[in-house]
């Protein structure tokens, strides 16, 4: 369940029809308050992930929630792109993960081809948060590849800021525009193959991938890395 629609009531209404409410978690708060209002369990979300993000890094949501919390299952997104990863977050007590980005890079995924090059060829840093230069346009933050479409979204909120700043815009027209500029960027990109304007959501761990594979063969990969981790790590433990 998004995180724009985990109010308590909606959280209720979809239990009593038996259902099992997962939400997302992009901060210690909100992990807490949505436990409260009921949910069976959380994805805790770090800002490693592409698309939309919070503000907290995995590693301290880690520490904040999956080492204190045992009331609800805790799975993790965000940055995980690797069996060994896997391995070492179920260790610490994780009921599963989450990947997105690793998965753009399946066969079977219907990202278009170009799409799917531009991942391969990323390196981590290249996958960057959106910026927001002042308060009076607030910009939802989006972690994606940087093109042509983010320099030009820099410049909008700039060239907004200007007339805001000259009265020759309100304000309301101009957090229009705001959000107006991604409208259907997502789609361009990944159905299209615009990778120039469109908009490339990726988390850093596009780093880690450079190749497409079935997706069985990425499953496997996984599952055999993890294997061999927790083995290793059973060694190092047991001298």
């Amino acid at each position: 369940m998004p995180a724009a629609s985990q109010k308590k009531s909606e959280i209720a209404k979809a239990k009593v029809h038996g259902a099992k409410v997962v939400c997302f978690a992009s901060t210690a708060p909100l992990a807490h308050q949505l436990i409260d209002r009921g949910a069976d369990a959380l994805i805790l979300e770090g800002s490693e992930a592409g698309g939309h993000i919070g503000p907290v890094a995995l590693s301290v949501l880690v520490q904040q929630i999956l080492f204190n919390v045992d009331s609800v299952p805790i799975f993790i997104a965000g940055g995980v792109a690797t069996g060994r990863m896997m391995a070492h977050l179920l260790m610490m007590g994780a009921a599963g993960i989450q990947m997105g980005t690793r998965f753009i890079m399946a066969e079977e995924c219907l990202a278009h081809p170009k799409f799917k090059e531009t991942f391969r060829k990323a390196k981590a840093k290249d996958a960057i948060a959106t910026p927001q230069f002042d308060s009076r346009l607030p910009v939802i933050p989006v972690r994606a590849l940087k093109n042509e479409g983010s320099i030009e979204f820099a410049k909008l909120q700039l060239e907004l800021l200007n007339k805001l700043d000259n009265d020759q815009l309100d304000k309301l027209e101009a957090q229009y525009k705001v959000e107006e500029f991604w409208v259907g960027a997502l789609r361009n990109a990944v159905i299209d193959g615009d990778t120039v304007r469109g908009s490339l959501m990726a988390g850093q761990s596009v780093g880690l991938v450079d190749k497409v594979q079935p997706l069985q063969v990425i499953m496997e990969e996984m599952v055999s890395q993890a294997e061999s981790e927790m083995q290793r790590l059973k060694t190092v433990f047991d001298q």
